[in-house]
């Protein structure tokens, strides 16, 4: 061929071996050298990972964690990617050096990441006044946080992204190298970055933070860049003088190149959707932790690293991926159809297992359902840049264009498979169309001559395309939906029933409704297969205490902020407080804040519907970084803090933010919910928030849920004559009463903590911050531990220790008034009663002597229906549907008996629960109908009636112990 001619390309379009760009091999360049650059390219991987996961973090404390910031944050990145793989596609060509080129990149990631990983706390502050003005501008929000977001990522995004294009370049010395080469270099990549997902999750953050986690990726960085120097002169390209073809200008892409381009842009589209819709499925059977989503991504990763490394292998052998694109890419499709219609049978998923813990579990669920598909898209990658570099011949041109498409489908694939497919077609049906969405490359990559397979001639596209048809047509259609009920059946076993499915943007919501007589009694939010949030008795009463606290001590508040909305119960009881003039409330979800209209279907009950309500689609962290508005009040109740992401709901860092938005005087209220955290966790949290608080005090709202409170430069209690207003004026009067507090002084029994009594508690534990997430080490799996922390919590919730504290407590004296501090100790008794009977569930018989100190020694109502497994609900039901002209029943006799006794007229009481028992009600009423002749002074009624009741004097020693209580107490004699 004369110099300077242009090649000549085969009928197939492709350029011929003779004619490829060709670069004499270093003389030096060995077997363990290219060992040495492999190893290299691992500990990278790992590195990258540790980077991308920290800065991913760190920005979503900057520019919130809502689905729509974090998948902005997310495309910036991946954005950043992609220019670096265009970047050495255009000018790789002119590296003749790419193994030191190479060490420059992991040198500039290295630093540059751990000027990030540092940097980022203090970027946070100037950022969120910047992006202040653009708060409620979502449109202008999500501009700036994705500009900003892509250039800070821009360098070490940039530089990553050339990595694998210039250490192919450095490898593909000879013709047919090319595919091993960028098979076992992406396989070994993404390898290391599954290594490098365990390490930062299981071994490094705990330990180092943040911080000395960056610091180890950028030792890894640095690790790598030597290494890469030590042999880079090895692998230093030397042109050969005959080869004037490569010194050209790049021709132009083939029709044919293009069309690979666009199938590996399919290609990644398709795969990072699929990742998407797998791991919201998953949830559905594992907590949504931080583990449980690094052991997801690990086996993901380790199914890609895994094909990558095989296609290297085979690609030596079969040294054309031209051939096995096409059916590759429909053999992806048919093992993730074939792994969701096998999913139960091969897991072996269980009802039990819904929600584990156990990681393990998770590795077993994410190896069953998107291993084989990880490891075929591996694969895949690998034999489209093969086939690609055959139409191309440059090998820096050819490794760098093809991951850009590739990187460029993954940046779209989360925002089409989050933002479009799951809440139009629910995960079911997405699932099916990502997996349809396969023919297009295949399509893409079949021909009508060889190399290209055809679909009429290509023995192997032809298997592929049968089974790629076959999963298809035997699709699922309607399992899902199995397992959406499996994930609620504890619920459903219970009586309450699936009203709506929402699988939205954020999550999968279903809300289902307990009925009692025909009339929807509470409400409950799940959300990902995990109950989120309920409007029964027990949620309902802590939830709206965060509201109805401060309301109470706090003189004239006029403003409120509430950070997350579930259900929608403290909402309803800020909006009951008609002195406030502006309520703002800010939750990630739309369709949580939508989904108000089914848990308070009745006009004028919504409390999103009222005038002073501004609700806010958006991180509430962020939030309160970008606003400026201060409050009176501020209350919080998100998810768990082992749930994923929301850990920076309960920093240090993001308390300091709440308290900067109060007013002077102002509170926070806050949830902590021991129930699934140990007593470590709890004063890893409580040690932050009083770090920020001067003023922290810890109270309980209902069992193991309890409420931290801290005021900002509290200015002393309000007048004692203004202190029972909310229990005077309507509606706050009702709503108190509805969750038993009655009394004004009734708040100062909530009392826990406070003062030195609280910092002897909380130790030498370590407060929880950004930069030491772990220190929330988790809920334990083991019985024994888990029953040692339950009595740790029920001892700190020993009300009469907690009566003690409170005598001396400088918070209740800066809360309460003198006078209603004096009365509050009175009340702790009541408080233990509920504390033992209520929370901790006693099993009957009926707690009866509780009930009597309640009826005997306070004017309370409500309790004493709580006492006797009813409520004000349920009696209002029940006189409501007496009233439409329903038949008397034995639930509804019971109910009336049990509202007789509340209200001490006892005579009626035992009318109606003998009419009960007549009318066939499943329990033994005896015991209690006994009591309640002893009550109304019917002394030898109730001797006779427990004669008949234990005939034969046989009854269980609980039986007999409570007649003894009995005789002590009224003078009744024991038929025992």
């Amino acid at each position: 061929m004369p110099a300077g001619a242009p090649a000549r390309r085969s009928r197939s379009g492709a350029l011929p071996r003779s004619a490829m760009p060709a670069t004499a091999a270093s003389p030096h360049a060995t077997r363990a050298d290219r060992l040495v650059l492999a190893a290299v390219f691992l500990v990278s991987g790992a590195s990258a990972l540790l980077f991308e996961t920290l800065w991913l973090h760190l920005a979503g404390l900057t520019f919130g964690v809502s689905v729509y910031a974090s998948a902005l944050v997310l495309s910036s990145f991946m954005g950043g990617l992609a220019l670096g793989n265009g970047l050495i596609s255009r000018f790789g060509r002119d590296i003749t050096d790419p193994v030191r080129f190479y060490a420059a990149m992991e040198v500039l990631v290295g630093l540059w990441g751990l000027m990030l990983v540092l940097g980022f706390p203090w970027l946070t502050v100037w950022l969120g006044a910047v992006l202040h003005p653009a708060l409620d501008k979502p449109m202008l929000l999500n501009t700036l946080r994705f500009s900003f977001s892509f250039l800070l990522f821009l360098l070490p995004a940039t530089a990553m992204g050339a990595t694998l294009p210039l250490l192919v370049k450095a490898l593909a010395r000879r013709p047919g190298e090319f595919g091993k080469a960028l098979g076992r270099l992406y396989g070994i990549n993404t390898l290391g970055a599954c290594l490098g997902a365990l390490l930062g999750e299981m071994v490094l953050i705990a330990p180092l933070g943040l911080s000395g986690t960056g610091l180890v990726a950028c030792g890894l960085n640095l690790l790598a860049a030597g290494g890469a120097l030590a042999i880079a002169r090895r692998f230093r390209d030397e042109p050969v003088r005959d080869d004037e073809a490569a010194k050209t200008a790049p021709v132009r892409l083939s029709p044919r190149a293009k069309r690979l381009l666009a199938a590996g842009f399919c290609c990644g589209a398709a795969f990072l959707a699929l990742e998407v819709v797998w791991m919201r499925f998953l949830q559905l059977f594992v907590r949504s932790t931080s583990l449980a989503f690094a052991v997801m991504l690990a086996v993901i990763l380790a199914g890609i690293g895994l094909g990558g490394m095989f296609a290297g292998w085979w690609l030596r052998r079969e040294a054309d991926g031209r051939r096995i694109a096409a059916p590759l890419a429909l053999l992806t499709a048919a093992a993730a159809l074939a792994s969701f219609r096998l999913f139960e049978a091969a897991s072996g998923v269980t009802i039990e297992g819904y929600q584990s813990l156990d990681w393990r579990y998770v590795a077993v669920l994410s190896v069953t359902l998107m291993f084989p598909s990880a490891f075929l898209s591996g694969i895949l990658f690998t034999a489209l840049g093969e086939a690609f570099h055959r139409e191309v011949g440059d090998r820096a041109r050819s490794a760098g264009l093809i991951a850009m498409a590739n990187t460029l489908g993954a940046m779209a694939g989360p925002l089409l498979g989050g933002f479009v497919l799951i809440p139009a077609l629910g995960m079911e049906k997405a699932l099916f169309a990502l997996c349809a969405l396969y023919l297009a490359p295949a399509l893409l990559c079949a021909g009508g001559s060889a190399p290209w397979p055809s679909f009429r001639t290509g023995r192997f596209l032809q298997i592929a395309t049968a089974a790629f048809t076959l999963f298809l047509a035997a699709f699922p259609f309607g399992v899902m939906r199995q397992y959406l009920n499996k994930a609620c059946v504890d619920f459903l076993k219970d009586g309450e029933i699936l009203v709506r499915t929402v699988e939205g943007v954020t999550g999968t919501l279903q809300y289902l409704r307990k009925d009692y007589l025909g009339q929807p009694l509470y409400y409950r939010l799940v959300t990902d297969g995990y109950s989120m949030s309920s409007t029964d008795r027990g949620a309902r009463r802590y939830m709206k205490l965060f509201a109805y606290f401060p309301q109470a001590v706090l003189p004239n508040p006029k403003s409120a902020l509430l950070i997350c909305f579930g259900t929608g119960s403290t909402a309803s009881a800020l909006v009951e407080n008609k002195g406030l003039e502006r309520i703002d409330v800010v939750d990630i979800s739309r369709d949580v804040l939508a989904g108000s209209q089914v848990v308070h279907p009745q006009p004028g009950t919504n409390p999103l519907d009222d005038p002073r309500v501004r609700a806010h689609v958006e991180d509430g962290r962020f939030y309160l970084l970008a606003s400026q508005r201060k409050y009176d009040i501020i209350t919080a109740e998100p998810p768990p803090p082992m749930m994923a992401g929301v850990v920076n709901l309960y920093s240090r860092e993001y308390f300091a933010l709440m308290r900067d938005r109060l007013n002077d005087g102002g509170m926070v209220t806050y949830w902590l919910p021991v129930f699934e955290i140990s007593p470590g966790d709890a004063k890893a949290i409580l040690k932050a928030f009083s770090d920020v608080f001067e003023n922290a005090s810890l109270w309980t709202g209902d069992n193991f849920n309890w409420m931290m409170v801290g005021v900002k430069k509290p200015k002393g209690p309000k007048p004692a004559a203004d202190f029972p207003t909310p229990w005077k004026t309507a509606p706050t009067a009702e709503g108190l009463r509805q969750i038993a507090v009655e009394e004004p002084a009734q708040l100062g029994a909530l009392f826990m903590l406070d003062g030195q009594d609280m910092a002897a508690y909380l130790g030498d534990a370590k407060p929880l911050t950004d930069n030491y997430p772990k220190r929330l080490t988790g809920y334990p799996e083991s019985p024994q531990a888990q029953q040692r922390d339950v009595a740790a919590h029920n001892a700190l919730m020993d009300a009469n220790a907690s009566k003690e504290r409170f005598a001396t407590s400088k918070q209740a004296a800066l809360l309460l008034p003198q006078s209603v501090k004096a009365e509050a100790e009175a009340w702790f008794e009541t408080q233990q009663i509920i504390n033992t009977y209520l929370n901790n569930m006693i099993p009957p018989p009926p707690p009866l002597p509780a009930v009597n100190y309640v009826l005997a020694g306070t004017d309370l109502t409500v309790l004493p229906l709580w006492l006797m497994k009813s409520d004000p609900k349920k009696v209002d039901i029940v006189e409501r549907a007496l009233a439409a002209g329903m038949p008397p029943s034995a639930e509804t006799e019971f109910q009336l008996g049990v509202k007789a006794l509340s209200d001490r007229n006892y005579l009626l009481a035992e009318a109606k629960l003998k009419r009960a028992q007549d009318l066939g009600y499943p329990s033994n009423l005896a015991p209690a109908r006994v009591y309640i002749l002893c009550m109304a002074g019917l002394l030898s009624q109730a001797e006779d009636l427990a004669r008949q009741a234990f005939k034969g004097g046989q009854a269980s020693a609980s039986a007999r112990a409570y007649m003894e209580w009995l005789a002590q107490t009224f003078g009744f004699t024991s038929p025992f």
